[in-house]
């Protein structure tokens, strides 16, 4: 005979009370985190979805695993797949609870199939059927192991009993703390995932102990297995199957599971952890369960134990005490987690969708002294715990003690899955409706009952083992001959089965509500309609005042005033109120209960709230108000209407009927023909008669019983136009409504007359616009030709003054001219970029500017700007930084350089400009980018003084520059040319800001493929290896020396300037101002140049590049030349660039011109 260790009963007892005292410390604190604390531990989340985790997983699995030898049940290969791979069906169904703020599995369900009661009720009710006997499963499982634990089989004290207790306690005190059931618990949750890792922590413990310390580890455990063949059946193919479909689809069913997954998630990323953190702990969880299966076997051979108590009688049988305590908190623990939240989750559900509807019926409720409905909730819920949960202890008392515990668990299973048709219909089929989700769930759970239930609980039933009136092919467990299957699988596909067809067939012979076909469009289309009901600021005041609480009525009219504040504010969007009391009231009736009492006070004409609850049970007498409204309609509309059934005889009219058509008094019966009426209406010239009258007439009434819709216009005797239209009814029949559209038809004719002057008089203006259009246009035009004309004369002599100022730097000496230098130059600087921008913007607004795009690498774009933005930082005390990149990107590089080089500036200018605190941070400019799939964004980041909100709009405005920054030379072009750059490449500008902190100007880029990118990176590395090698063998300091310079301009002070700066480089200079000149200074081709430099515009219309062309024509040279000109528009460039010369934007610069000799004479 078999012994093990027993452990003192009252030991056992405090052990079970402290730890569930513990969880009370746990929950506590969990309640009192904040939620931004739990957006940064998804783990919790997931660890709290083990709750699926019972004792069934606990005890039960490694009973499974002792019969059929597999290491992870089908039930987890099932709910691992889900997780997997129906991951947008979850993250939808979360989507759509949150977005509505619904409250369970119920509300989910109702609310999709137009918030039916009967849904929601039915629901319930399924649910609260199926999960009872899994919580009496759960009890039987704590009593089952304090009674091995402690072998007293008869403790005095029902442990289940003690344990219920303990469990309504806790559930109530943190389940019904609150009364928005939509509301996360946290605490609970944190409760909850204790336990899983408690659960975790004994499975593994005693897992370890049996392989590692009864056995030699795995390889001994497997071969003693193969020697003594211990596993002597395997499932069915068709069982696995079955367990697998029951796993996926209870993950999002079971109560407790949907309540934890989808109400206490509190961002969907915890929902993607959990997706792959989940299944992880199913396999961890289950890594012992075998090999805990298989040591069970052979330590108590030939089934004397049962094998669902291998976990707990391993460690007693060999005298381990304190693992038995350990497994024993940990069957308590997965036992009880479940047992709390189906608790708390039922009797919401049950509250909500039952009890309250049944609440709101009666008329004490609806009184002006009423009690507050939101206290008189809380009390509901707590009484429904402690009736469910007594309810499932009685159950567990009354059930055969010796039933196994996954068969209990498998009812549970197979009834709860009914909802799972309902709920995907839901979700991708649009022509589902209310009355097939609810056939679907009757007829499925009568079939549960029928194919499972019944054999189970009676199966020496006659009906169980012969069939239905004696009829074979309708035994439960054979039903319609089908015997091949095991009792599981045969519930499961009939079930299952019988509800889809139901729900299929039903759906599509009956019609939808409109109510659903708005929820489908939330579910399937997600767009949500207005809910539009006639509703008083003060009625929702009062909804929410009676059946939640003052303090959240007040949060509603705090509310509503917000939005009579903001009505003149148009970025302000006003909060939907009817919208927001129909989700407050959502969570705490459920969206049933919510309807019936919104539709109910919606409904409610001049009458005072507090009848609101009384109107449901009025539905009658509104049906019936409403009829005589109708009629009452009808009789006072300007409309005439008749009525002809399909026998063609009128039988029903109103008196404005009568009115338009002038009938005799009396005339008008009802049964009258329609064609005596016809008959009478030809007599009196109403309608034109003919030579055959009865066949007109018969041709009329053919038309009407064919049901051919008709419309037309009939001028009466008297003047009067009448508008006819008829329709045929849908039993037959014809309705006709005649309008009199006399005034109408007048207004019509003075309209016409009035369209025919208008026409006109909009021709002759048209004609004067156009002639504006034109004169404004020409105006405009010569403005740009005059300012781009001005800006080149003035770039003439400013050129020549750069460069007198650059030699003069070169050569005073003393600190005091040097400055004075200095500071001409800055001045120069200034009127520069001044006639830059207005040369730029003159150029933009005459749509001169060509765009040429091309692929090229950013790196070739940006290493210049920071060249030269280095040094101008460096000078003005900044530290600048450069990101390297190696993207390509495609656009127009020289007009991208022109928007990146106007941030660059800005940013130099307004760095220094801080103030306050500020003022002694350390200025810093970067320069980078950040990258997305399609596109490259550059960014210029600066710490200067920051812009304001309010202003980020108008400095993209010409001429606009911000106070503070008016002492800084500009004229505000810079942003405005950007904008308009970025506009005609069709790129986006954006700037980030923040006063006090700095700016950041960014602008998007399409990229390039990468097989495009791979040939302009290496393209670009052969021209830089050019460049390097070109640079080698360059000797700058006597490169210049005694070379001969033609420069050709017809400036004398700018001729007079290049030359004294040419020769401080060692070169001789020829000077020429055309043609002859130039000929003469050669001496008509005796002297030859290595280089020339000509100015574009010459005197009398000429220019250099024709100039110089036909001189090297002549002489048949080839000699190196750059064309200088202030010209910016893109025909110069182009001219010079077919010309093969090189083009220098004047001013000149001494350092670019310098540059751009050396790279000729290097090259040539």
């Amino acid at each position: 005979m078999l012994a093990w260790l027993s452990i003192d009963t009252w030991l056992i007892t405090v052990l079970s009370i402290g730890y569930l005292c513990l969880l009370f410390l746990v929950a506590y604190k969990g309640q009192n985190q904040s939620s931004e604390q739990w957006r940064c531990k998804p783990w919790v989340y997931s660890l709290s979805l083990a709750v699926s985790c019972t004792s069934w997983a606990f005890y039960g699995t490694v009973g499974q695993a002792a019969t059929t030898g597999a290491w992870l049940a089908p039930l987890y290969i099932g709910t691992i797949m889900c997780l997997v791979f129906a991951w947008p069906m979850l993250m939808k169904m979360l989507n759509i609870i949150k977005r509505q703020n619904l409250t369970s599995i119920a509300d989910f369900i109702a609310f999709r199939y137009d918030r039916s009661p009967k849904i929601a009720i039915t629901v319930a009710l399924i649910a609260l059927v199926g999960t009872v006997p899994y919580i009496a499963l759960q009890l039987r499982a704590i009593s089952t192991s304090f009674d091995l634990l402690t072998g007293t089989f008869q403790s005095g004290i029902s442990t289940a009993f003690v344990v219920t207790i303990v469990l309504i306690v806790f559930s109530i005190f943190f389940g019904t703390r609150q009364i928005a059931a939509s509301k996360q618990n946290q605490g609970l949750v944190l409760a909850i995932a204790f336990s899983s890792v408690v659960k975790l922590l004994a499975l593994t413990a005693v897992g370890i102990f049996a392989t590692f310390f009864v056995f030699d580890g795995f390889a001994d455990l497997a071969a003693q297995q193969q020697s003594k063949q211990l596993f002597t059946e395997t499932n069915s193919v068709y069982l696995s199957v079955a367990h697998a479909l029951l796993g996926a689809i209870t993950i999002f069913v079971l109560p407790q599971q949907f309540h934890m997954m989808m109400i206490e998630n509190h961002h969907p990323q915890e929902l993607k952890t959990a997706r792959w953190l989940f299944p992880l702990y199913f396999i961890l969880i289950n890594i012992f369960v075998l090999p805990i299966a298989i040591a069970g076997l052979i330590t108590f051979p030939g089934g004397s134990v049962d094998a669902d108590t291998y976990v707990l009688t391993l460690p007693l049988f060999f005298q381990q005490a304190w693992l038995g305590v350990v497994v024993y908190i940990g069957g308590l623990a997965a036992a009880t987690s479940m047992v709390i939240v189906s608790a708390i989750v039922l009797s919401t559900m049950i509250s909500t969708e039952v009890i309250t509807p049944l609440t709101l019926k009666f008329k004490y409720f609806s009184k002006e002294g009423a009690p507050q409905f939101s206290g008189l909730l809380l009390k509901q819920r707590r009484l429904t715990i402690i009736a469910i949960l007594l309810f499932a202890f009685a159950f567990e008392r009354s059930i055969n003690q010796q039933s196994h515990l996954a068969s209990i668990g498998l009812l549970s299973f197979v009834l709860l899955s009914q909802f799972a048709p309902a709920i995907i219909g839901a979700l991708y089929w649009r022509k589902a409706n209310g009355k097939g989700a609810l056939t679907g769930l009757i007829i499925g759970s009568v079939m549960w009952f029928f194919t499972l239930l019944l054999p189970i609980i009676t199966p020496n039933l006659a009906w169980v083992e012969n069939g239905v009136f004696g009829l074979a092919w309708l035994k439960p467990t054979a039903l319609f001959g089908l015997d091949f299957l095991d009792l599981t699988s045969h519930g499961v596909f009939y079930s299952l089965m019988s509800n889809i067809i139901c729900f299929v067939v039903v759906s599509l012979l009956t019609h939808r509500s409109v109510g659903e076909k708005l929820q489908a469009d939330i579910f399937i289309s997600k767009s949500q309609r207005k809910f539009e009901r006639n509703l008083s600021t003060e009625d929702l005041y009062s909804l929410l005042m009676r059946f939640i609480d003052k303090s959240s009525a007040d949060a509603f009219l705090q509310i509503a005033k917000s939005n009579q504040a903001n009505q003149n504010n148009l970025n302000v969007e006003p909060v939907n109120l009817i919208e927001y009391t129909r989700l407050q009231l959502s969570g705490v009736l459920g969206s049933a209960s919510t309807r019936m009492v919104m539709k109910a006070a919606s409904t409610s004409e001049r009458m005072p709230l507090e009848d609101v609850v009384s109107i449901v049970d009025e539905a009658n007498e509104m049906f019936r108000f409403n009829r005589e409204l109708l009629q009452s309609g009808v009789e006072n509309i300007e409309q005439g209407i008749s009525v002809v059934d399909a026998d063609m005889r009128l039988v029903a009219w109103n008196q404005r009927y009568i009115q338009l058509l002038d009938y005799p008094e009396g005339f008008v019966q009802a049964g009258l023909p329609i064609e005596t009426l016809l008959n009478f209406n030809i007599s009196r010239g109403i309608i034109a008669g003919g030579a055959n009258n009865d066949q007109m007439i018969a041709k009329r009434i053919a038309h009407m019983k064919n049901g051919d819709s008709h419309h037309f216009e009939r001028k009466m005797p008297n003047g009067m136009v009448l508008e006819i239209r008829g329709q045929s009814m849908p039993a037959g029949g014809f309705v006709s409504t005649f309008s009199d559209i006399t005034a109408h038809i007048e207004a019509e004719k003075a309209l016409q007359k009035a369209n025919e002057n208008l026409e006109k008089r909009v021709e002759s203006r048209t004609q004067e616009l156009q002639k504006a259009k034109a004169e404004a246009e020409a105006a405009y035009s010569s403005k740009s030709r005059f300012l781009a004309a001005a800006s080149h004369d003035l770039m003439q002599p400013f050129n020549a003054l750069s460069l007198f100022t650059s030699m003069l730097k070169n050569k005073v000496q003393g600190e005091e001219l040097t400055a004075l230098a200095e500071h001409i130059d800055d001045s120069l600087n200034v009127v520069e970029a001044l006639l830059s921008d207005l040369v730029e913007i003159s150029r933009l607004d005459s749509s001169s500017e060509k765009i040429d795009k091309s692929h090229f690498a950013l790196d070739d774009l940006l290493s210049p700007l920071n060249n030269e933005f280095t040094a101008l930082a460096t000078q003005a005390g900044i530290h600048f930084s450069y990101q390297l990149s190696q993207c390509v990107v495609h656009s127009d590089k020289r007009m991208l350089r022109r928007v990146i080089q106007n941030f660059l500036s800005n940013a130099v200018h307004y760095c220094n400009d801080k103030q306050g605190e500020k003022s002694t941070i350390a200025n810093r400019i970067v320069l980078g980018i950040r990258r997305t799939q399609a596109m490259i964004r550059v960014e210029v980041w600066d710490n200067g003084p920051g812009i304001a909100l309010a202003q980020q709009k108008a400095i993209f405005r010409e001429f606009e520059r911000l106070e503070q920054n008016r002492e800084i030379p500009g004229l505000g072009l810079g942003l405005a040319i950007s904008e308009r750059i970025a506009n005609l490449l069709g790129l986006k500008i954006s700037v980030k800001s923040q006063l006090g902190k700095g700016t950041c100007f960014s602008i998007e880029i399409p990229r390039v493929s990468e097989s495009e990118a791979a040939t302009v990176n290496t393209n670009t590395s052969k021209k830089l290896n050019k460049t390097l090698d070109v640079k080698t063998q360059a000797s700058p300091d006597n490169l210049f020396n005694n070379i001969l310079v033609l420069l050709i301009d017809n400036d004398e002070l700018m001729l007079t300037a290049l030359t004294s700066q040419l020769i401080d480089w060692g070169c001789n200079v020829l000077t020429a101002h055309d043609q002859a000149s130039c000929q003469q200074t050669l001496a008509n081709g005796e002297i030859k140049p290595h280089i020339v430099i000509a100015d574009y515009h010459l005197d009398y219309g000429n220019n250099g590049v024709e100039l110089v062309r036909t001189l090297l024509q002549t002489q048949q040279w080839q000699l190196p030349t750059i064309i200088c000109s202030a010209d910016p528009s893109e025909s110069v460039r182009q001219h010079t660039s077919d010309a093969e010369f090189l083009f220098l934007r004047k001013p000149v610069k001494s350092l670019a011109l310098k540059r751009m000799m050396r790279q000729l004479l290097v090259t040539n």
